[in-house]
């Protein structure tokens, strides 16, 4: 072999190996921006994937992006079925990262985060959480969130009532507010009060990386909610 051969099989080696360190390294700080990950909101599932080049620059927590997505995300009494979440150009605390597991934004550029309320999950807090409330059902279709239920008036008696409302941010937490209240289908009035007429869901402090909400969407079957973190 030729000295010339030689050095070019050197050098194609070289470039495995620093391929293969590469993605080494994305896998294992992707398993500690995990880990992490659970510390902000606890979940049943966590995936991430971060990017940077050089990817050695990892190791000082430095990162072009990062994705996270999570299946049943606990945030305060709600449990969100889904959560996709991507942070750009974006320095994380390398000591809590790889020491303590805690993902910790220290600076960042962009960050975008959608989460998915399912209807099953906001039947089950409303049952869980407002008071004299039970058999709680709920609908979501376009623009609209429907809640029938069961009202308890003292220990005697029971109403079945519907709330018919949506899903809103008002700037301080996201809360289903109530634009109808129906007896038997017949609009009454508030007659519930305002333990009905707003219900909190969720205070918009308690959602990780400090984002805002921009936008709620109310689809068949499921709420989305759209935040970011400019301002």
């Amino acid at each position: 072999m030729s000295v010339a051969k030689r050095w070019l099989v050197i050098i194609g080696l070289i470039l495995v190996v620093v391929v293969v360190a590469e993605a080494m390294l994305a896998q294992i700080v992707s398993r500690a921006v995990e880990q992490g990950m659970n510390g902000l909101a606890p979940s049943d599932k966590v995936a991430a994937s971060v990017s940077k080049r050089p990817a050695i620059a990892m190791l000082g927590g430095s990162f072009d992006r990062v994705a996270i997505d999570t299946v049943n995300t606990r945030i305060d009494k709600i449990t969100f079925n889904e959560m996709h979440t991507v942070l750009t150009n974006v320095q994380l605390d390398r000591e809590r990262l790889f020491f303590n597991r805690v993902v910790a934004v220290q600076e960042v550029q962009d960050i975008t985060l959608e989460a998915v309320l399912t209807q099953d999950e906001l039947a089950r807090y409303i049952n869980q959480n407002v008071k004299g409330v039970k058999n709680a059902q709920v609908a979501i279709t376009p623009g609209k969130v429907q809640a029938s239920s069961q009202l308890a008036l003292g220990r005697i008696a029971s109403l079945a009532v519907t709330l018919d409302g949506k899903v809103v941010s008002d700037g301080q937490r996201i809360k289903f507010v109530t634009d109808r209240f129906l007896i038997n289908n017949s609009s009454v009035g508030n007659i519930g009060g305002a333990v009905l007429t707003e219900i909190p869901l969720v205070e918009l402090k308690s959602l990780p990386f400090g984002v805002a909400v921009k936008d709620i969407v109310m689809e068949n079957g499921r709420v989305i909610i759209f935040a970011d973190n400019k301002r």
